[in-house]
This record gives C-alpha cells, sequence and structure tokens, in this order.
C-alpha cells in the first residue's frame, strides 16, 4: 500500500464515524424544538462531512490501482459504502426534516417512526460495514 493512501484512510475513517455520529444523537431527541435545534447544528457538521468523505474517497480511487479497482471485492464494497451513505442521508435525515417542519410541538408518534428507523438503519448498517471490512480484509 502506498504511503499516501494512509493520511486518506485515516481521515476518510475519521468523517465517516463523523457522520456516523447521528446515530447516537437521535435517540434523546424529545420533541420537534429538540429536532430544529440539533438539524440546525448538524447541517453543517454532515455537509463538512459530506464533503471530506467524497474528496477523500476520490483521492482513494485515485491513488489505488486500476487493476484492484476492477477486481469484484472492490466494486461490491463501494456499492455497499454508497448504500450506507444513502441510507443515513435519505431515510434519516429526511425524517428529522419531516419532524422539524411539522406543526406539532411534540410529535410522539413521529420521533417514534424515527427512533425505529434509527435502528433499522443503525443495524443495517452495522452489517453492511462489517461485511465492507470482511471484503477489504480478506478480498475474496
Amino acid at each position: 500500500m502506498p504511503a499516501v493512501l494512509v493520511p486518506f484512510i485515516v481521515v476518510h475513517v475519521s468523517a465517516v464515524i463523523a457522520k456516523l455520529g447521528v446515530f447516537f444523537r437521535i435517540p434523546r431527541l424529545q420533541s420537534v424544538a429538540e429536532v430544529n435545534g440539533f438539524l440546525k447544528r448538524y447541517k453543517p457538521y454532515e455537509r463538512t462531512a459530506d464533503w471530506i468523505l467524497w474528496v477523500t474517497g476520490a483521492g482513494l480511487l485515485y491513488f489505488a490501482s486500476w487493476q484492484m479497482l476492477r477486481q469484484t471485492w472492490m466494486i461490491v464494497s463501494i456499492g455497499l459504502y454508497l448504500l450506507v451513505f444513502v441510507m443515513v442521508r435519505y431515510a434519516l435525515m429526511k425524517e428529522l426534516e419531516k419532524i422539524a417542519s411539522s406543526k406539532k410541538l411534540l410529535a410522539t408518534d413521529e420521533l417514534k417512526r424515527l427512533r425505529i428507523n434509527n435502528w433499522c438503519v443503525g443495524i443495517i448498517t452495522v452489517v453492511l460495514l462489517g461485511v465492507i471490512a470482511t471484503l477489504m480484509m480478506t478480498k475474496p
């Protein structure tokens, strides 16, 4: 592995961990006002993490060999990684935005659905990241 990849990997993995921090904050949200406050604080943070992920991901692809990028395990890993990104982006963030734009004060049913979505997306994400890690380590 070229030495230039190590900083890209460290920054990339740090941004992944930062982006997945949303899973730990959602269960603590109790009202629409808390969701609004969370979204106002989290949106710039999420955009920064997104940009870092895309830039470092592109850098990793640029410095990787063409032969490695054509292997099935790498293509499947990249596809699963994009699936995780889309799930977090659209399944959780769109639900948060829908609750934030709600006219209700507590929105208990919506918050309950958000927590269930959070658990489902969280479990699927952990499983998919485990599959990706296994593919990256074993290179079948």
